[in-house]
């Protein structure tokens, strides 16, 4: 009861001043200050599972699923208390399945050829992979020094965002080439991708072993982001865009009142809705094996944040602000930096921390990584 009166009192009364703010189509800039910010909040908190790529050409953002501060470092009453389960939500529909769509309206937006997007998406699985190398050199090493007994294959193919984000830009390159612009025909593959974890039998107790399948489909311990149902948010961004390009018309896209009538409605629908959402969110299991009305709490929540973002940002425009394009702007290699100096903390300091140790780790993690980047920046010209 608790959780759903902090839920509705939060949305309530972001609600009011977006109200009176109104409500403008979100400009590139906005969209990665904001998509910034929720990457730090995640981040600073629990599970950042923001799992795609939106890489720069994309436009700045990319998706992928962290486990970072809280859950490598934060000591059990914190990690399985309310400030453990709220940043599970935060990690939840404001992350993957959002920047997962982001990435299919872009790639819609870009119109990249067949060739571009498949090389891209292959470079993006071995970065992925090479990242679950790096970020887990120590475990690595610990293991053929014969300190560890763990899995090798697990650690080095653990669905990384980044080989999900790879297997879905490669799927859509193929995809588009086959159904072109019917928006009916993707809107009718999003529906099979949600009903295939109904029909196809579970893998895992068959196949426990296998290294190939988790990327695609199955309850897998190292497999966070499967191909199914995961892809469905890519072809819904996708899908969008088209809807909006092609049945939108233009006196509906800058009217005022229409985007206030609907980001209402949107909020209340999410206020309504928000104790299943937040109770599928704060379940590994449930979370990134979902199903088809937890997707449609994810995209009535995009929805509500695409018509909000916006107004939001423009009435904050200050260095911190500045600070978060920056992230946005270069958040590949934020994200990989981030992630390798975090994995290979953790065997040390593996979940002993409090909070003042949260903040403070949190903070220079966050320095040194702005700087690494920032030389990285510099490296590349």
């Amino acid at each position: 009861m608790i959780t759903y009166l902090y839920w509705t009192a939060i949305f309530i009364l972001t609600l009011a001043p977006l109200y009176i703010l109104g409500f403008k189509a979100v400009k590139w800039k906005a969209a990665v200050i904001v998509a910034s910010i929720i990457l730090l909040t995640g981040w600073s908190t629990y599970y950042f599972r923001l799992q795609q790529v939106f890489v720069k050409r994309y436009g700045g953002v990319m998706t992928i699923r962290v486990p970072v501060l809280v859950d490598y470092f934060a000591r059990p009453a914190i990690l399985n208390g309310l400030m453990g389960k709220i940043s599970l939500f935060i990690g939840g529909p404001p992350a993957a399945p959002m920047f997962l769509a982001i990435m299919g309206y872009y790639i819609a937006h870009q119109g990249h050829s067949f060739r571009h997007d498949v090389w891209r998406g292959l470079k993006l699985m071995l970065l992925g992979i090479g990242l679950n190398v790096t970020r887990n050199a120590y475990s690595l090493f610990n293991i053929f020094a014969g300190k560890s007994n763990a899995d090798v294959w697990h650690i080095v193919f653990g669905t990384d965002i980044l080989i999900l984000a790879g297997i879905s830009l490669v799927a859509m390159a193929l995809v588009i080439k086959i159904l072109r612009g019917h928006v009916l025909a993707y809107l009718g593959l999003i529906i099979v991708f949600l009903l295939l974890q109904y029909v196809i039998p579970p893998v895992e107790k068959v196949l426990p072993n296998a290294i190939i399948i988790p990327f695609f489909y199955g309850k897998y311990p190292q497999a966070q982001f499967p191909f199914i149902p995961w892809f469905a948010y890519v072809l819904a961004g996708y899908t969008f865009y088209l809807f909006k390009q092609f049945f939108v018309a233009d006196q509906f896209k800058h009217n005022r009142t229409v985007k206030v009538i609907l980001g209402t409605l949107s909020g209340v629908l999410l206020v309504v809705s928000m104790p299943f959402g937040y109770s599928v969110s704060i379940n590994h299991t449930l979370f990134y094996h979902h199903g088809i009305l937890f997707f449609l709490f994810c995209v009535n929540y995009l929805f509500w944040w695409l018509l909000s973002a916006r107004a939001i940002v423009e009435k904050v425009n200050n260095k911190l602000t500045g600070y978060f394009e920056f992230i946005g702007k270069n958040v590949t290699a934020f994200y990989v930096i981030f992630m390798i100096l975090a994995g290979n903390m953790e065997p040390f300091y593996h979940k002993s921390m409090d909070y003042l140790l949260l903040g403070f780790y949190f903070a220079v993690l966050l320095v040194v990584t702005t700087l690494f980047v920032r030389l990285w920046e510099r490296v590349k010209g």
